[in-house]
């Protein structure tokens, strides 16, 4: 396993929309084990492929009440609650930078385990804000889209340091 670096807010790969993973050969394994390792020693709650640079479907999340992580490939939002919550949201890839963002209270989401096996999970609370979060990654869509004017002023010095050194 391998610690990777996590990509900050300027960096082309975060804008990308991700490709479709179809191979859950040794490369996805790899890739997993990196995902899982990184979002360990960085202490988030989730992290997707992109964020270390790599441009696949895919996202590790963790679920602190269960203490259990999800490895989700190619997912999909296929159910999202019309009831919403408006929380404080961070982002690894936007370090000390926080948004209030409205999410589903309530999501669920079809794809694959990082072996290749069919899976429906639904999430509430924290874990569907996550889901919500890991996939908007995997869109190229980045919780800076979601705020509001006042806080992209807010944060507007940070956010120019972000972009200056993913451009190093």
């Amino acid at each position: 396993m391998t610690e990777r670096r996590i990509r900050k807010y300027g960096a082309e790969v975060l804008r990308k929309p991700s490709k479709n993973v179809s191979d859950f050969g040794k490369k996805t394994q790899t890739l997993f084990r990196d995902l899982e390792e990184t979002l360990e020693k960085v202490g988030g709650l989730g992290l997707a492929a992109p964020q270390i640079g790599v441009n696949l479907r895919a996202f590790v999340a963790l679920d602190k009440e269960k203490g259990k992580i999800f490895k989700i490939v190619n997912p999909e939002i296929v159910f999202v609650d019309s009831e919403t919550v408006i929380d404080m949201e961070g982002c690894l890839s936007f370090p000390e930078i926080f948004f209030a963002i409205p999410r589903p209270k309530r999501v669920v989401v079809k794809g694959y385990t990082d072996s290749g096996k069919s899976i429906t999970i639904e999430a509430s609370d924290i874990l569907a804000r996550c889901f919500a979060h890991e996939i908007d990654h995997l869109n190229g869509v980045l919780i800076i889209d979601h705020a509001s004017r006042q806080e992209k002023e807010f944060w507007k010095e940070k956010i120019s340091q972000l972009v200056a050194i993913s451009k190093k």
